[in-house]
């Protein structure tokens, strides 16, 4: 057993990674923006997941704050804690760059440092993105080695601001890391879809709003053709390997892709949800370069309900799954259907 800190506790990653930890055992500070709404909640749901019982223990936080907004007294609480999850982020489109830089770069730059001194830490899992895989797109970006000499102001306007400000905080994670001697160990996980049991879904994850659309027969024609596709994974395999990883020291600066690389086109994948609730599926594809084309009007992806920020996640690269899949195998761990964690998917979003 041991002492762990998760940030983003409130989030959907979040409940289920300390799902998965106290069912393994451990006791999870769980870092909350406001404790006092928030815990009482993830005890509610961890109630109907089973937990009657959990070794969790509160702590007010806020990434956007000085000093993370932890006091002197829960730094005292935390003083066994010997790893780190931190799967907290701003998540949106069309956020500022300001406002995105100070939660998903500054402040966990400022947290990482603040717990090197106070804390017993052997271990950080960082929660990054499986964009943050693909070499090629990286280079175009101008990104190299540890992006040292990245020109981040290019990059914030090249692929929207929640993207370069999760890039820009997975390498300035790791040049921290580096320079503080702290054990990393990252998750690259892909677009997160429900679980195979109940499907559950938090209605702020993209794949939920796209689902909500579907139900709503405004997806008539979606982006797709040419081989694109929106890599997916399902929740409690994503949260149930990271509960895991911390058991294999061989994790220990390694990077890990969380994705079902079988995951078909964005029209497939809606015809597989749409068949589960009975409505119909969408009948056109338009090709990605035409959409990113047309969306460089605000005007146009306003009334479209699109961003071409979100176009940047359609990949028609095969993601590097091999490590995880061996570690996985380790775990006894498999991977589910992707057809049957999608209908689950659908059949919770639709009842909501």
């Amino acid at each position: 057993m041991s002492d762990i800190l998760v940030t983003g506790a409130s989030g959907f990653i979040g409940k289920f990674l300390i799902l998965a930890l106290v069912k393994k055992g451990h006791r999870v500070f769980a870092l909350f923006r406001k404790p006092t709404e928030q815990f009482p909640q993830l005890i509610a749901w961890l109630a109907t997941k089973g937990v009657a019982e959990a070794q969790i223990v509160p702590i007010q936080g806020d990434l956007s704050v000085a000093n993370v907004g932890i006091s002197e007294e829960n730094w005292q609480k935390m003083a066994n804690v010997s790893v780190i999850y931190h799967s907290a982020a701003m998540f949106g489109w069309n956020l500022s760059e300001q406002q995105a830089r100070q939660v998903n770069v500054k402040g966990v730059l400022e947290l990482l440092t603040l717990a090197q001194q106070k804390l017993s830490l052997k271990q950080v899992v960082q929660v990054s993105g499986y964009m943050l895989t693909m070499t090629e797109h990286l280079q175009q970006l101008g990104i190299e080695g540890l992006a040292e000499n990245a020109n981040w102001s290019k990059i914030y306007q090249q692929v929207g601001v929640y993207e370069a400000s999760k890039i820009e905080a997975h390498f300035a994670i790791k040049r921290l890391s580096k320079q503080l001697n702290i054990p990393l160990t990252v998750i690259h996980p892909a677009t997160v879809i429900g679980d195979h049991q109940q499907g559950e879904l938090a209605s702020q994850q993209p794949f939920y709003q796209t689902l909500v659309d579907l139900k709503a027969g405004k997806l008539f024609a979606v982006p797709s053709g040419q081989g694109y596709r929106l890599p997916l994974v399902s929740v409690a395999y994503l949260t149930q390997f990271m509960a895991n990883v911390i058991d294999y020291p061989q994790t220990i600066n390694q990077e890990y892709v969380l994705a079902d690389n079988s995951t078909p086109n964005l029209k497939q994948v809606l015809t597989v949800c749409a068949k589960a609730i009975a409505i119909k599926p969408p009948v056109l594809s338009i090709p990605i370069p035409v959409l990113k084309c047309v969306l460089t009007s605000e005007f146009v992806a306003k009334k479209a309900g699109m961003s071409l920020e979100m176009l940047h996640f359609f990949r028609q690269e095969s993601l590097a799954t091999e490590a995880t899949q061996q570690l996985a195998n380790m775990m006894a761990l498999p991977l589910p259907s992707l057809e049957h964690c999608l209908q689950q998917t659908a059949k919770f979003v639709a009842r909501q």
